[in-house]
């Protein structure tokens, strides 16, 4: 019996492009967060392409296997998964290197920010406009503890799934 299903890697053109965007989602992440304008950092590329080319994997897996289609929020949580798990990038700058919420939280903290930049492109999460929605900051509780179950928690590549898929402006209200 032949597999009727192989998969075609990516090609380097279309690995390339999604580097070159997650470059900038670091780049968008690092001034957002108010580091120093000057802030030295690098970024391993070889992890990063591994995590392109593992999340193109997992998204055929769920096609064939499941018969489920990938949105850009699953696609965001493929990712974090794999960036949390990598952790790619690395403060080099010798004034933050052993800093609280540098190289001890960067990585998780750009996970973060890749699913919810899906999630609001998807119009899943709603931000602030000044009478409803949600001010979307690190210092948010449940960004908070996202952010802390990445880095220390067992999270499975499925779950951060489904959490992407369950994630709401309305899981923002503190009740």
């Amino acid at each position: 019996m032949t597999n009727q299903y192989t998969y075609e890697q990516l090609s380097d053109e279309k690995v390339k492009k999604i580097l070159k965007t997650m470059e900038t989602y670091i780049a968008d992440l690092v001034r957002g967060l108010e580091y120093p304008s000057d802030l030295q950092y690098t970024v391993c590329v070889i992890d990063l392409i591994d995590a392109i080319l593992r999340v193109d994997k997992r998204i055929c897996y769920y096609k064939v296997f499941h018969n489920m289609d990938c949105n850009e929020g699953k696609k965001a949580a493929l990712y974090a998964y794999w960036i949390a798990k990598f952790r790619p990038i690395m403060i080099t700058d010798k004034r933050f290197i052993n800093k609280d919420g540098y190289n001890n939280q960067i990585n998780e903290m750009f996970a973060v920010h890749l699913m919810m930049a899906a999630l609001v492109g998807m119009k899943r999460v709603k931000l602030w406009d000044g009478h409803s929605g949600v001010d979307i900051k690190f210092s948010t509780p449940f960004i908070q503890k996202l952010n802390y179950s990445l880095r220390f928690r067992s999270i499975s590549i499925d779950s951060i799934i489904v959490l992407a898929d369950a994630i709401t402006t309305g899981t923002f209200e503190v009740k």
